[in-house]
């Protein structure tokens, strides 16, 4: 397996030290994901609880629906740095919560590796906008989070992080279960 997308190089440093280590926990967490056995990937721990297949779904939906552009109408809207570091919190301490956006909750209906596709598909397009970032970008808003509002892109990557993991340890915790 090779990473999403490899361009010319020409991404700032920052950006590409961020989109590294996404893509190597996401290629990590796929390799562990194909090796499930598909009864155990479908398995759902409560009635209330997504199983494994459901929890990837989301990370690929969430990365879908990130809409990173330059956003001018966003400069003058309300920042919502408290709601940031909330959000970040709740996912570093794995607290359950409601989906934010209706269209990021899980269905279970896709295949792993449609799912896959998908998440590779995504991952290009992140890297072909951070490729296209440079430093005065870095604190423009991106990206407009339901909960926390304008985002910049280190923000974005961020959040991207906190909630990879977050659902990456959940998988992670069902594997353990079997």
């Amino acid at each position: 397996m090779t990473r999403a997308y490899v361009g010319g190089g020409n991404m700032l440093n920052e950006l590409q030290h961020h989109y590294d280590a996404l893509e190597e926990a996401r290629l990590s967490l796929i390799r562990k994901v194909r090796e499930i056995e598909p009864q155990l990937l479908k398995h759902k721990p409560e009635p209330d609880r997504w199983s494994i297949l459901e929890d990837f779904q989301h990370l690929v939906l969430a990365e879908q629906r990130i809409a990173l552009k330059a956003r001018p109408d966003m400069d003058s809207e309300e920042k919502k740095p408290d709601m940031f570091k909330i959000v970040l919190h709740v996912l570093d301490q794995d607290v359950v919560v409601d989906v934010p956006d209706p269209a990021m909750v899980s269905d279970g209906n896709a295949t792993l590796e449609d799912l896959i596709q998908d998440w590779e598909q995504a991952r290009k397009r992140l890297f072909q906008f951070l490729e296209g970032c440079g430093m005065d970008d870095l604190e423009r808003p991106v990206s407009r989070h339901p909960v926390t509002g304008p985002m910049t892109v280190v923000e974005c990557l961020r959040l991207i992080d906190s909630h990879f993991n977050h659902h990456r340890r959940r998988i992670e915790a069902a594997i353990e279960r079997g």
